[in-house]
């Protein structure tokens, strides 16, 4: 079977993280270049807008409808040369240009689907005609007899017009001289120019997703730095301390929670290096001379030791009953162990890990839930004013309120009764 290659903290963290980072980094350049090519649009659309009404006003109504007669007589060139045309269509010019806008001009509807051109602002090659007939779309058509019946203004999507290629439009009223809507304004924008705008907008969206991506990478990198390295650190740590090196793990900056391993890391090393030391002495104190065995030998043996004796809770070693200089060491180092633990009550949660299970039992009453719970290398036997009570290692035995003494092997304890709590 093959095993999966491990991967440490620091790279799992990148893996993670730095997808993320992209993507969001991604997000935010599109909404960033949705919203400023919407407001590109509607610059465009107020700047049309304005144009084509500001076009409408500044137009003589009089001088107006004098060109749509001509435009009509088919007299364009002699037209254009009037000062009622000249001193109409200069400033279109200027606005234009000062716009940058493709095309300016006036037109009145002549048909269904086509309009005359009156006044044009653009010059040169592209330069329209006085009374140039045009084709409209059905929906450019649409509008601008919507602005003559309503005195509205409208304002085009980028549509396709055969003639013209692709544009924005907008069109206000110009009244004539009876005070009545005789044509419309129109301003146009070509696609190009908004395609311009729309790129300088794309990269500027790339530059802030760049910018965005690189923050993130930053911000991620800090991350990993603050979080992956201490673990990584305590790691080492703990490796160390398992290879029998019992210092104390170093104190590494890091978050709390970290911290808080490292302080669990370090009670555990002390605990065990507790447990090491006790080792060491119980083989020491075993290894006495002749006459010192005799003088064990003489201790009494078969008494209990009560590590704990409150009115809610008991933690009493109780001795198998046989006699020897083995059973002698054994209750005198569970003696000492309860002075340790008076000395040292932090060492009282290990109790029940350190005593002798091989030379008696270890008993843990709750006398609040009349609740026994025995460690033992084998099922033992209590014995009670109401019988043997067989209770298993790990078990938890209720006891009865009328028992007040247990009894095991030859010695025995006390049990407060109901009425004694």
């Amino acid at each position: 079977m093959r095993h999966k290659a491990k991967i440490g903290i620091q790279p799992l963290l990148l893996r993670i993280f730095l997808p993320v980072v992209m993507i969001a980094a991604l997000v935010l350049a599109i909404v960033v270049y949705s919203r400023i090519n919407a407001t590109i649009l509607r610059q465009f659309d107020g700047r049309l807008v304005a144009t084509s009404i500001l076009t409408g006003a500044l137009i003589d109504p009089a001088d107006h409808d004098w060109l749509i007669a001509q435009a009509a007589g088919m007299n364009a060139e002699a037209a254009e040369q009037d000062v009622r045309y000249r001193r109409n269509v200069e400033p279109m010019q200027r606005i234009r240009e000062r716009l940058e806008l493709t095309y300016i001009y006036t037109q009145v509807t002549s048909g269904a689907d086509e309009v005359r051109y009156v006044l044009d602002g653009t010059e040169g090659e592209e330069h329209t005609p006085l009374g140039s007939p045009d084709s409209l779309p059905a929906d450019t058509m649409a509008g601008l007899r919507d602005v003559q019946a309503r005195n509205s203004v409208y304002v085009s999507p980028v549509e396709y017009q055969e003639k013209w290629g692709l544009l924005k439009t907008a069109a206000a009223p110009v009244y004539g001289a009876t005070g009545r809507i005789r044509g419309t304004a129109g301003a146009d924008v070509n696609v190009s120019v908004i395609r311009i705008a729309t790129q300088n907008a794309l990269f500027l969206s790339a530059l802030i997703g760049l910018a965005s991506l690189l923050a993130c990478l930053f911000v991620t990198l800090q991350i990993v730095s603050r979080v992956a390295r201490p673990i990584e650190r305590l790691t080492q740590e703990a490796l160390r301390i398992a290879a029998g090196d019992h210092q104390p793990p170093a104190d590494v900056g890091s978050p709390h929670e970290v911290k808080s391993l490292r302080d669990s890391l370090a009670a555990l090393n002390a605990h065990v290096t507790g447990e090491l030391e006790g080792a060491v002495t119980d083989a020491a104190e075993h290894r006495l001379s002749a006459s010192e065995e005799w003088l064990l030998a003489g201790e009494r043996s078969g008494v209990p030791v009560v590590f704990t004796d409150t009115s809610d809770r008991q933690e009493i070693w109780l001795p198998n009953g046989a006699t020897g200089l083995k059973e002698a060491l054994a209750g005198r180092a569970m003696r000492r162990l309860r002075e340790q633990i008076d000395r040292n009550p932090a060492l009282a949660s290990c109790a029940g890990r350190l005593v002798d299970l091989d030379n008696g039992i270890w008993l843990v009453i709750d006398l609040t839930a009349r609740e026994l719970l025995l460690s033992a290398s084998a099922p033992v036997e209590l014995e009670t004013a109401e019988g043997p009570l067989r209770v298993a290692p790990g078990e938890i035995a209720i006891l009865p309120s009328g028992i007040t003494r247990l009894g095991y092997g030859r010695s025995s304890v006390a049990i407060p009764g109901d009425a004694d709590l």
